[in-house]
């Protein structure tokens, strides 16, 4: 029990805890249409193009982009020196680790110094980050059966924490939905693409004017 709280007080907390783990929401379907880019009061966004995204030879079972043509072009095969995801013309400059649950908890426990070194890489990109394919809720819950592990919850998350701190690469937690995390991952390399191309081409680092 943690210093200084009554025994009541944690287990009021757990309830609450557990409480919250039934909440479940409804997530809405992604927007249809492009990201709107303006100047002057002016939609220049077909100026824009959308990114082509790079995926690793290596990527046994990768995501699908081409439910979001109004983000993505396409996709490309190409053999990544780091990561599993790239763009097009960004290839020294952007990169995305992706993991599965399963798949982070195995690399943890049984590949942790090789991770640690491909993070130590993942840092030297100019925009970076580490896609789980779970919630931290997930993340932090006991794992069962299908995991055949003895891992535990805190070491893992805190591993996360501790990986984030050293290396300065962002955690991204999705979700185990494959349809979510997809979602999640076109949105972001589709932001990152449209700011970098804006500002690579003398457009300013805004989608709109006045933007912060």
């Amino acid at each position: 029990m943690p210093r200084g709280r009554s025994r009541q007080v944690v287990d009021d907390y757990d309830e609450d805890y557990i409480e919250d783990q039934n909440y479940r929401r409804n997530p809405v379907a992604p927007p249809p249409g492009r990201l709107i880019v303006k100047r002057k009061g002016h939609s220049i966004t077909r100026q824009v193009p959308k990114p082509v995204v790079l995926i690793d030879t290596r990527e046994k079972m990768p995501f699908d982009f081409s439910r979001f043509p109004n983000w993505i072009s396409e996709e490309k095969r190409k053999k990544l020196h780091v990561g599993d995801y790239s763009i097009e013309g960004m290839e020294t400059l952007l990169a995305i680790e992706r993991k599965t649950l399963s798949d982070l908890i195995t690399t943890l426990m049984q590949q942790r110094q090789r991770f640690f070194k491909m993070c130590e890489q993942l840092a030297n990109y100019h925009w970076r980050a580490l896609f789980i394919e779970a919630s931290y809720e997930d993340v932090k819950s006991p794992y069962g059966e299908e995991y055949n592990t003895l891992a535990h919850p805190n070491a893992v998350s805190g591993t996360l924490d501790a990986l984030e701190a050293r290396f300065g690469i962002p955690v991204i937690y999705t979700s185990r939905s494959r349809l979510l995390a997809e979602e999640k991952a076109a949105s972001w390399i589709s932001k990152h693409f449209t700011y970098w191309y804006l500002e690579s081409n003398g457009l300013g680092r805004v989608l709109q004017e006045g933007d912060l």
